[in-house]
């Protein structure tokens, strides 16, 4: 077996199982010690691949009831029809297909926590029970009489706006099971906000893409690194973890360069290729045009224009004067 380079991973900053030194996520590891310090309904707010279910994890882990089960549930992977079977249960006989009695994931969860992903998917009757489970810590299966006692805490996460997406008149959650749910905010910024963490995460992504595919590679080249930092990243950590891991299986080179990387994050960047420079320019002429086009491109962003050119920002700032564009 091939030995992995440790060097992708030694400096990496964790927090349990997430990653992150940006001041976004600095704050987010604070919320997560806030709310596992108490007992709260927590809603984590988040784009899709941001991380919920790990932060998830991470305040149960936290809290009291770590010797407790966490038991994930993605709503919106189960039909509507079944996702009350699902959560409470249901009682032999209590509808086509019911040949047994089945406990439910609360029941299931008792003493421990439950997370609760895409939390809108539900119907509003689920969430008539599950607001009943809030208020009462009771549950009823589906056909069953008697109420079942369950001492679990939700934790809730979605990657709408809950109260500002509509369904024909009515709100996609009622809005006194969202003022339950939402005792305890968690937001999880969007990795394209995340800028200086985008080297960390792609490091440590390649480390464990190493391991898991038997490559050693030495790391990820400036021009790759480049369109990774351009690219807006709509699928975040998840879709960064598919696309390093493509590139640890094709690359034929000891680094991931920028020919590795899909077509769409190596068009993010194609706008630098795009400089056009009149022959009979003189290198004077040359380099402020390629300075001007550089600071277009980064809205006036000197210290980003710096790294894209290589240079220092005093160098820059030193250029900048000479060509009169100060």
């Amino acid at each position: 077996m091939k030995k992995v380079n440790n060097n992708l991973i030694k400096r990496v900053p964790k927090f349990d199982n997430l990653t992150g030194q940006c001041p976004q996520m600095k704050l987010v590891f604070r919320r997560i010690k806030e709310a596992a310090a108490s007992d709260v309904t927590v809603l984590i707010l988040g784009e899709s691949g941001t991380g919920k279910e790990l932060v998830a994890q991470s305040i149960h882990k936290r809290s009291f009831r770590v010797e407790g089960v966490f038991i994930p549930v993605n709503t919106g992977a189960i039909s509507r029809e079944l996702v009350a079977s699902e959560l409470f249960g249901h009682q032999k006989g209590a509808f086509t297909g019911a040949t047994e009695t089945k406990p439910g994931k609360f029941e299931q969860a008792d003493g421990g926590t439950i997370f609760l992903d895409e939390i809108s998917s539900m119907d509003a009757k689920t969430q008539i029970s599950l607001l009943r489970v809030l208020e009462t810590k009771k549950m009823q299966r589906i056909g069953g009489r008697k109420f079942i006692d369950v001492d679990v805490r939700i934790i809730a996460a979605s990657n709408e706006d809950l109260l500002n997406i509509d369904v024909g008149d009515e709100h996609i959650i009622r809005e006194d099971l969202f003022h339950r749910l939402s005792v305890f905010t968690i937001s999880l910024p969007p990795l394209r906000e995340r800028g200086d963490d985008i080297p960390i995460l792609a490091d440590e992504i390649l480390f464990y893409a190493c391991q898991r595919f038997n490559k050693n590679l030495n790391g990820i080249d400036q021009n790759a690194m480049d369109a990774m930092m351009d690219y807006p990243w709509p699928g975040n950590v998840r879709e960064m973890k598919n696309i390093i891991q493509r590139a640890v299986l094709i690359t034929r080179s000891k680094t991931i360069d920028y020919k590795d990387l899909p077509e769409r994050v190596r068009t993010s960047i194609k706008k630098l290729e795009d400089i056009i420079i009149p022959i009979g320019s003189s290198l004077t002429e040359s380099e402020k045009i390629i300075i001007e086009k550089t600071l277009a491109l980064t809205k006036g962003n000197r210290k980003k224009a710096a790294e894209i050119l290589r240079i220092s920002r005093r160098a820059l700032y030193n250029k900048l004067r000479i060509h009169g564009l100060m």
